[in-house]
């Protein structure tokens, strides 16, 4: 990587292991493909959610192409052929990673399911096997990008001129932000317009044939949870990558031209053992256990990686105390997660409580419990922070400790896709009438687990990437102090604790309006066509898929620009001084509410499930549990998710424009 004669060490490690995951791509990808789909109705099934999956894709990439395109353009234009280029070749690497993952995971669903129905160790393995191949693809194709981008466009062993590498990571983010928004709008729709219409007026259960949403709703599943979470992470991946780089190029006389590949052999450590976590997680039957061994071997592995990388490379064992707190926090993010949300925590036994005396009481618990979830994962972040500055003595501590709260994330990744793939089999199995519904509901309670861990994992890994960022766009422009007795100062730090506000709204009131949709599709099936629910007619299931692609992508833009244009066009009036205001204020109200909105619709969803569990019929707690849920489903869904992508976009796009900002604000305060 930009070093002239034989590669190093370092070099070598970071190339292996990219090669040896995108071998274990094609074999697990093979594995999956090789189990030929035999149950005639099934493959039908399977075929609607494959092709509405697809279609949804399809729709949403292109819409996405043309605006990468546009700004590729005026990154052209204004910032050069580099920038240009690895913005270009973020957004595609993200876009490949994501389509390729949701491709495979929707060839697992019916296959998981005949698997399951004939040995349940079977089910496991074809369903993790299939999630792995996201879970890699995103971790190795992040990092193949930045080594392409710095073998080919850096500027020699000095390592300088790496700043065009903020296009990499601008380009990741941008694409993340709309594939999580456009994504997260379709399956909260297609879920919530299934549960209200289908459940609460009709009485059907969670997956039945007759309903004309079902279909959607598990179309939903994948590219929420597949496309969705993974073009998260890969834009949490390459940010980390480039900002280290950056921050390294003023370490080089203390580490030596190595810290320039401190973030890719760290990763690499990452990708490594997560090849090793998942061969280990195949041949465990049980559920629960192989995802808790998968992540046992998986943590244990990346701390002596993490230790040996940091001693023998960069022969400075501080760093490697720094990263292992950032793996702790990973780790803690989980617990506290675990405790607000789990199906059998004392808070969901508490809301459950609670809905029994009505859905506003439930609402108001629920609401409490997620204010006070919030602080916490700040605290652990900011502890983390703090904790490597003072072992280190200096920033590159929380480079090393943000490095490390990402070293898991093709392990995480790869059980998170697992979710979708079994709850989707699940679904095919109830529409066939096929097999025992018990061992399905086994896996999804697990698969439910490893959804809401990631999530966790996503938001500490997500706020530590943007602290970075913020701390690299000083280091970039030069440090320059936020006064606040300077009034444009102070009210750009206003403005910017108010955009995440702003386009929490726009993005919840584009679940509902595309919602109120989808009821009245669902409706009107129902209310026109009676033989559907005698099961004598089959329902138009594709009408409620193109309803939910048409509405989600037609409303997932307004948003993200608006939020874009108004930090761009703070920054261009006022300077990076002002601006930088915006971003400090933009960090701590999305990384709060983004966590808020987390906890607070996890714990709904489970409240909802700890009903389902005790065998209660009684109607007016059913509703009170759905209300709650269906409220819940778009925070943890679409607004919260959305939110840490954005707190790193805006960060990330602010860095690369910050040579623009610096020469051309109209008036600099």
């Amino acid at each position: 990587m930009a070093t002239t004669g034989l590669p190093s060490a370092p070099e070598i490690i970071v190339s292996g292991s990219v090669l040896a995951s995108l071998l274990a791509i094609i074999i697990l990808a093979i594995n999956v493909l090789k189990h030929k789909v035999k149950n005639p109705q099934a493959a039908r099934i399977a075929s609607y959610i494959e092709s509405g999956a697809s279609a949804f894709l399809r729709t949403e990439y292109s819409v996405i192409m043309v605006f990468d395109t546009a700004v590729t353009l005026l990154l052209l234009i204004l910032l050069g052929f580099k920038t240009a280029l690895a913005f270009m070749l973020g957004a595609m690497f993200s876009l490949t990673s994501g389509f390729t993952g949701m491709k495979v995971a929707v060839k697992a669903n019916v296959r998981t399911m005949e698997s399951v129905n004939g040995d349940v160790s079977k089910g496991l393995k074809t369903a993790l096997s299939g999630g792995s191949v996201t879970g890699l693809s995103v971790a190795s194709l992040s990092l193949l990008g930045v080594i392409i981008l710095v073998s080919y466009l850096g500027e020699g062993s000095s390592g300088l001129g790496l700043e065009f590498l903020t296009g990499y990571a601008m380009g990741a983010s941008l694409t993340a932000i709309f594939i999580q928004i456009g994504g997260g709008i379709f399956t909260k729709s297609a879920d919530i317009g299934a549960d209200l219409v289908g459940k609460l007026e009709y009485g059907l259960t969670e997956d039945d044939p007759r309903n004309p949403a079902v279909i959607a709703d598990l179309v939903g599943d994948n590219v929420g949870d597949c496309a969705g979470r993974g073009a998260d992470l890969f834009e949490t991946l390459s940010g980390d990558m480039v900002t280290s780089m950056i921050i390294g190029l003023g370490f080089i006389d203390k580490y030596g031209q190595t810290v320039l590949l401190f973030s890719p052999l760290f990763l690499s450590v990452g990708l490594l053992s997560t090849i090793v976590s998942i061969m280990i997680a195949l041949k465990i039957t049980n559920p629960t256990k192989s995802f808790l061994a998968s992540l046992t071997v998986a943590t244990a592995s990346s701390a002596i990686g993490l230790y040996l990388v940091s001693t023998i490379f960069m022969k400075d064992v501080t760093l490697f105390y720094a990263g292992l707190s950032g793996l702790i926090v990973t780790l803690l993010m989980a617990v506290v997660s675990n405790y607000y949300t789990g199906v059998n925590s004392s808070p969901v036994k508490n809301m459950y409580e609670s809905a029994k005396r009505g859905a506003a009481i439930n609402m108001i618990s629920g609401f409490a419990y997620g204010l006070r979830g919030a602080a916490i994962p700040v605290f652990l972040v900011s502890t983390s922070a703090i904790f490597s500055y003072l072992v280190t003595g200096n920033i590159y501590g929380l480079v090393a400790a943000n490095l490390g709260t990402d070293i898991l994330i093709g392990t995480v990744m790869a059980w998170d896709a697992f979710g979708p793939i079994v709850d989707n089999a699940g679904g095919i199995n109830e529409m066939c009438g096929e097999g025992d519904s018990e061992v399905f509901d086994a896996l999804d309670a697990v698969g439910n687990t490893t959804k809401a861990y990631t999530k966790a994992f996503a938001l500490a890994s997500g706020t530590f990437t943007a602290f970075i960022a913020l701390m690299t766009y000083y280091y970039v422009v030069g440090k320059r102090p936020v006064d606040l007795t300077n009034p444009f100062h102070t009210a750009s730090l206003l403005i910017g604790i108010a955009i995440p506000f702003l386009f929490s709204s726009y993005i919840m009131s584009a679940v509902n309006s595309t919602t109120l949709v989808m009821v009245d599709e669902v409706r009107r099936q129902f209310r026109e066509n009676p033989g559907i629910l005698s099961g004598l007619d089959t329902p138009a299931y594709d009408k409620c898929v193109k309803i939910a692609t048409l509405s989600a992508l037609k409303q997932m833009v307004l948003p993200v620009l608006i939020a874009e244009v108004v930090f761009l066009g703070f920054g261009l009036l006022f300077g990076v001084n002002a601006l930088a205001g915006m971003l400090i204020g933009l960090l701590g109200s999305s990384a709060i509410l983004g966590i808020k909105y987390i906890l607070i619709g996890g714990a709904f969803d489970n409240t909802k499930k700890h009903f389902e569990l005790s065998g209660n019929s009684n109607e007016a707690l059913q509703s009170a549990v759905v209300t709650g849920d269906t409220f819940g489903d778009p925070l943890k869904d679409v607004a919260g998710p959305s939110l840490t992508i954005l707190m790193k976009s805006i960060i990330m796009t602010a860095l690369t424009f910050e040579t623009i900002l610096l020469k051309y604000a109209l008036f600099p305060v």
